[in-house]
């Protein structure tokens, strides 16, 4: 009678040979038992303990590592041979995750028994990388912000004589994220916001302006390249900036505050527009008379502080006096031109933002019965000018002021 192989038998053949040699029977009842030869066994049982493979492991070993939207499944045993397995070992909900990929590997291991022989089985490794089905924010999501402030005790500004206004631009409020490290650097120069809330209780202004792109926004425009570095900053930028309002909010409880929409303030709105016109001006049942939900004004929670939100760039202006206007700007050209373009075209004095620059100009224009001074100025930003901020230009001809 022909003799079979170790090769050709099932694998629940070699699981019960196994069986039998850790029961203590003997290698040729064995061998007469499953048609194979005394010495072939012998010598297989011998090949596998020259392979001096680890030991299979007593207990079995079943891993499962979840990290946000992955999830990766391991399992060592003998039991746990497929896919289908493992899922069930591990009571996963297939109607939240799914199967990217899986391996199933297998081999051999043998260990010394009591009697002096070898016992050997075979070791299933079965691997499964999985994915949510819809997967969940990793960063947090933008959301608007609570305001919560308790006022200070600072005194009321004096309304006899000419009144004060407190006037700075272009903040910038954004953040660069290092992709190594996940550190976040500010657009924003917060030493030139500290000025400014330093000042507000010290010269107690009747108004404080600003003058527009309170955020940068650079992860939501079409006009530029969204770089990586870019992505998720929206909302620790909204954070930020919302703590400085509420600090300058406490610094000056009186006082009107004018946020002026800029450029990149409208970057929101536009993006809105573009690519997702269903929520455009959308607002909550509850809140039918309040910006709508995913703007800058209702982002920053400007209501809760108090604070004007002067929208509809490039139109969003207000009158200091009747002869000074107040303005983001949209006008930008080489250094000290601008601000003589402004002035060329206006009839009336304009402090405006927008080119991050410090310009003055100023014309007499005569009229019928007297001389009258038109003026155009920049005041600068309160932003950093080392490069940092997204610009056309490597070194732009920008100042703080």
């Amino acid at each position: 009678m022909q003799t079979t192989t170790w090769s050709k038998l099932t694998d629940e053949d070699r699981l019960e040979i196994l069986a039998a040699v850790r029961a203590g029977e003997s290698i040729d009842a064995i061998a007469i038992r499953y048609n194979l030869k005394a010495s072939s066994l012998a010598r297989k049982l011998r090949k596998l303990k020259a392979k001096k493979a680890p030991p299979a492991d007593s207990k079995e070993q079943v891993l499962r590592d979840e990290r946000h939207n992955t999830a990766t499944l391991e399992s060592k045993s003998l039991r746990i041979t497929t896919l289908e397995q493992l899922l069930e070992a591990c009571n996963v909900d297939l109607s939240v995750w799914k199967v990217d990929r899986y391996v199933v590997n297998k081999w051999e291991v043998g260990t010394k028994i009591a009697s002096g022989g070898v016992l050997v089985e075979p070791l299933f490794q079965v691997k499964a990388w999985l994915v949510r089905i819809k997967p969940e924010p990793i960063h947090p999501v933008i959301q608007p912000v609570t305001a919560s402030i308790t006022p200070c005790d600072f005194p009321k500004p004096s309304r006899a004589g000419l009144h004060r206004a407190l006037i700075w631009a272009d903040p910038h409020f954004g953040f660069v994220r290092d992709l190594q490290t996940g550190h976040l650097t500010p657009f924003h120069d917060r030493r030139a916001l500290d000025i400014i809330v330093q000042i507000a209780p010290a010269t107690r202004p009747d108004r404080i302006d600003c003058l527009g792109d309170l955020l940068d926004l650079p992860e939501w425009t079409d006009r530029f390249l969204r770089s990586p570095e870019f992505y998720y900053t929206t909302q620790p930028a909204v954070l930020e900036a919302h703590w400085w309002l509420t600090q300058l909010r406490l610094a000056s409880p009186e006082s009107a505050i004018n946020i002026y929409e800029g450029n990149h303030d409208r970057r929101m709105r536009d993006a809105v527009v573009t690519h997702l016109r269903a929520a455009y001006d959308l607002r909550a049942a509850d809140e039918i008379n309040m910006p709508p939900a995913l703007s800058v004004p209702k982002l920053l929670g400007l209501r809760g502080l108090g604070i004007h939100w002067i929208d509809n760039y490039p139109h969003s202006a207000d009158w200091l006096n009747d002869g000074v206007r107040l303005s983001h700007g949209e006008k930008a050209q080489v250094q000290g031109n601008t601000a003589k373009a402004v002035v060329n075209e206006a009839d009336s004095t304009e402090i405006f933002g927008h080119i991050h620059r410090i310009e003055w100009v100023s014309r007499t224009k005569h009229e019928r019965n007297r001389a009258r001074l038109i003026a155009g100025f920049c005041p600068g930003c309160t932003c950093h000018i080392d490069g940092r901020v997204p610009a056309k230009a490597a070194q732009s001809q920008w100042q703080e002021g």
